[in-house]
């Protein structure tokens, strides 16, 4: 996602693009564009599995001390 929604105003929507380094004013309707296609982006990242974390200790069971 390139443009993010930093402020909703009465009039319109100030907009952050990331890679241009610079703030727009746009329109509601251009915003709610923003908005659905950032939704889809979304979906697609939630849609990849992600992997599984691994313990590399092993469990307090294993473990042994020696106590008096």
């Amino acid at each position: 996602m390139t443009k993010q929604i930093i402020n909703k105003t009465a009039h319109g929507v100030m907009v952050w693009d990331k890679y241009e380094m610079k703030s727009y004013f746009v329109t509601h309707e251009e915003a709610a564009k923003l908005e659905q296609g950032s939704a889809a982006e979304v979906s697609e990242d939630k849609a990849e599995p992600k992997p599984k974390a691994t313990k590399s200790k092993g469990t307090k069971k294993d473990e042994k001390t020696d106590t008096k």
